[in-house]
């Protein structure tokens, strides 16, 4: 098909044109880069999550062996004790200041006054006790010396006996403001 009509339309050897065009493969070869960042990525999120799974199923297998070593009637003991020392707390921690307020009240006794029996109520705030005296001074002093104290409300005198020894038997009961008497000051002295 070289010659027709004696019109040459091709040559008989051809050349190939070579036209560079810069930069022409550089789209390909990011291109092929990026999928290759996505693929790595991608398997290295494959391995994490694999490598997650197994620490989960480990973590899991503890769990199910802690469960079994559970002892539920040792659990539920220690969840009674801890019910009984939130009951237990406050008493404990009022014991100190109880402690300390009867003691205050120790500090005003009379040295001349010896005590036979002695009740407190704490509910009520009531202080009460029988006491040997030297002498009626002595049970008087006892009396004022309690009515020194901004704790003690009120201080009422019972039965009154004279003994044949000269000493004089008595009995007191004080009634206590129980927040002042409970305060976190040391006692008087």
């Amino acid at each position: 098909m070289a010659d027709v009509n004696g019109l040459q339309l091709l040559p008989e050897t051809r050349k190939k044109l070579k036209i560079a065009i810069p930069g022409q493969n550089r789209l390909l070869v990011l291109s092929l880069i990026f999928l290759a960042l996505i693929l790595a990525l991608y398997g290295g999120l494959l391995v994490y999550k694999n490598k997650l799974s197994g620490e989960l199923n480990r973590v899991e297998e503890q769990l199910v062996a802690v469960e079994k070593s559970r002892s539920k009637s040792d659990e539920e003991k220690l969840l009674r004790l801890k019910d009984q020392l939130s009951l237990v707390k406050p008493l404990i921690d009022s014991h100190i200041s109880w402690s300390d307020g009867l003691a205050r009240i120790q500090n005003l006794v009379n040295p001349q006054v010896q005590f036979e029996s002695l009740n407190v109520n704490t509910t009520r705030g009531e202080y009460s006790f029988r006491a040997f005296g030297a002498n009626y001074a002595a049970v008087a002093k006892q009396i004022a010396a309690f009515y020194t104290d901004e704790a003690i409300k009120d201080v009422s005198l019972g039965k009154v006996l004279g003994l044949p020894t000269g000493r004089v038997d008595f009995s007191i009961q004080l009634s206590l403001d129980v927040g002042k008497l409970l305060k976190k000051n040391s006692p008087e002295k």
